[in-house]
């Protein structure tokens, strides 16, 4: 099975420290309980640095935008 981190959504390999958590889906009339599983890192998730392809376009400063509410 593979447990997807809930921060990172990075795979969690087995060995790794992890947090299960269950949360109630529904609760059936006949009184039992259908659970769902999250996995969560147990260490600080690190941020993937994404390829250089795929960095955002910051664009150049437009002057014509002013800053806040005193606009040209």
């Amino acid at each position: 099975m593979i447990m997807l981190c809930e921060r990172c959504y990075a795979p969690i390999q087995e060995g790794e420290s992890m947090v299960r958590l269950a949360h109630i889906d529904r609760a059936h009339p006949d009184g039992s309980i259908s659970w769902v599983h999250a996995y969560v890192h147990l260490e600080a998730c690190v941020t993937p640095r994404p390829a250089d392809h795929e960095r955002p376009d910051t664009g150049a400063w437009d002057a014509a935008r002013g800053i806040g509410g005193f606009r040209a």
